[in-house]
Order: C-alpha cells, then structure tokens, then sequence
C-alpha cells in the first residue's frame, strides 16, 4: 500500500485539512482497512486501479462516525480523499452536520453529475486535485453561516486535550446545555460529549504512534483515563482494536485509517 497527503492551498486550509491518497496494489487487496472514530469528515474518489486508464467507481461525501469501520477490496484500486476541518460540512454544503453523522452520500448529490464526469476524465492526480480544490473554492464564497461560538469552543477543547466536561464548556462559553448540544450537533455533527471523548483519543493515537511510547498506564494517566483498562476499554470502543493491534496500524496511517 502506498499513501501520501498533499496540503491545500493558502485559500482551502480553513476548511481542508488536506488532500490523501491511499493506493492498494493486487498484493494487498486482501488486507483489511479499518478506520478509528475521531472527528473525520471528508470526500472519498475511487478509481479502479491508479494507472491513467483508472475508472472512477464511486465517490461519497460522509459525515462523522460514531463507530469504527471494516472493509476489504478484492481488486486493485485508488482512493483520493479530502479531508475536512469538522465543520466545513455545515458551512460548504448548507445543512446541518448530523444529518450526514454515519451516512456516505453520492458525491452525484452534492456535486451534480457533470463535475464527476469531469474529475473521472482527468489522467493524474495533480488534474484530479486541482478539479476538486476549484470547486471547493466556489463553495467557500457562498458560505451563509458559521458558527464562531462553537468553533472557539472546539478550539478550546482541543487546547486541553479533550480533558474537559459538558459543564465546563457551558461555564467557559456561557451557554446552556439544551443549546450547546444542538449547536455543536448543527455544526460538527455529534453532542459535544462525543466530541470531548474523541479529541481524548486522537490525543492518545498520537501517543501511541509514538514509537517510544508503549507504556499503556502512562497513557491512561496522561489522558485523565480512569485506568488503564478504562483506557483499553474505549480504544476497543473507538477503533475495534485493542491498544497493542491498534499501535500496529497507526505508523503511517492518513486521515482515520488502521492499516
């Protein structure tokens, strides 16, 4: 398998956090792809094989997930993917976040058949990328609404490493919980608990893929888990793997990805 991350430009990066490629060859088509929950939105392309004469098969826009996810492909292929900022949903595609929360959609309905006709004719990455970014970019001047309230306190919670609760948003924001949890619904897709519980677990893969890092009890700690098997607990949860399976998979894994 053959990965790679190329970065938008200047006028994509508060939306896109970037752009992927993931490339199986027929020696790998056996084994699996799974993902961890985290905060991943995003658009997935995904062509027959990665030579020029590559089909498009199918493209998907999808939300976020509550739970982790398995697939297996029997034939060679090449998925392009964007990446985007969790709220860039809300704002590009003017609907509210949940509605896409554990749904992938055929990018057909979001971007009319026409630019896929498009993107599917283009023979290398670079035409591909650049297609995509274009349209983006339209999108991004007709944004109606954002929710600044909301992005601060993602910020924040991103800040202290998801260690936080419900009600110390609502004293930090000055907000009720009835309208944090709609509003962070609306915007990111999932309660703000949700939310809490996955920027703690990002911070932990992170940990993890740390290749000095294979004390489980020092993660635990670090994180404010309860112990280590709280810890061992949620990553079973939220990845499908145990702890030491799940270190295996993250060295150079993009996006979400448990290789």
């Amino acid at each position: 398998m053959k990965q790679t991350i190329i970065h938008p430009g200047t006028t994509l990066q508060s939306h896109v956090q970037y752009f992927w490629t993931l490339e199986v060859c027929r020696d790998s088509c056996n084994i699996p792809i799974r993902t961890f929950v985290d905060d991943s939105t995003g658009i997935l392309l995904e062509f027959s094989s990665a030579a020029k004469e590559g089909l498009l098969r199918r493209s998907m826009i999808y939300g976020q997930t509550t739970s982790p996810t398995f697939n297996q492909n029997k034939e060679p292929f090449l998925v392009l993917g964007v990446l985007f900022q969790p709220y860039a949903i809300k704002e590009l595609f003017h609907l509210n976040a949940h509605e896409l929360t554990n749904r992938r959609i055929n990018l057909n309905d979001f971007f009319g058949s026409q630019l896929m006709d498009v993107i599917a004719s283009k023979n290398n990455l670079t035409d591909r990328i650049n297609t995509l970014s274009t349209h983006i970019s339209r999108s991004l001047t007709a944004i109606k609404y954002t929710d600044d309230l909301i992005k601060h306190c993602m910020l924040y919670i991103e800040k202290h490493n998801g260690m936080l609760t419900v009600k110390d948003l609502q004293v930090k924001f000055g907000i009720s919980e009835k309208q944090l949890e709609r509003r962070f619904k609306d915007t990111v897709g999932v309660y703000p608990r949700h939310y809490l519980k996955i920027t703690r677990f990002r911070q932990a893969i992170k940990l993890l893929s740390d290749t000095s890092c294979n004390n489980l009890t020092d993660i635990a700690f670090e994180l404010n888990y309860f112990d280590q098997s709280h810890f061992i607990k949620q990553a079973k949860e939220l990845s499908g793997l145990c702890p030491k399976d799940l270190k295996k998979g993250l060295s150079s894994s993009v996006a979400n990805l448990i290789l």
